[in-house]
């Protein structure tokens, strides 16, 4: 096995280790506390969307769990945590590094998410489809 193989495994274990610990741990006092609004969670919450956007990396993929976690990733890059919150119904955000992104909800529907990131100096429309399963990241290794 490869070291570039090994590697990918590590890190989808590691992704699916973070979405399961996220889902099956009881409610932390943080979370009790907010019972009201675990009850209104957004739609898109729980979900594995996959960008659409021809300008993303392949496997490009967003989960915003609801214990306040999103889960980033793509077949190219190596996974990040985050901390994500509902501002209100049309608004969320979450800390990448030391930058806080703020995006508005502009659609979502049972099979489509579509996001307007408000950054520093622009506005990013990104826009995703909940994945299909199965799904595997393309082999990009250059061909023999």
């Amino acid at each position: 096995m490869t070291e570039r193989v090994r590697f990918r495994i590590t890190g989808a274990v590691a992704v699916m280790a973070c979405v399961l610990a996220a889902t099956c741990r009881g409610p932390s006092a943080d979370q009790e506390v907010r019972t009201a609004s675990r009850d209104a969670q957004p739609s898109f919450v729980g979900k594995v969307w996959m960008s659409t956007d021809p300008s993303a990396a392949p496997g490009t993929l967003r989960i915003f769990l609801p214990d306040g976690t999103l889960v980033m990733d793509s077949c190219g890059e190596t996974y990040r945590l985050a901390r994500w919150r509902a501002i209100n119904e049309r608004r969320i955000e979450w800390q990448e590094d030391t930058a806080r992104i703020e995006a508005e909800v502009t659609q979502v529907s049972a099979d489509q998410l579509q996001l307007r990131l408000h950054l520093v100096r622009a506005l990013k429309d990104e826009n995703y489809r909940l994945a299909q399963v199965p799904f595997v990241c393309p082999d990009a290794r250059p061909s023999q």
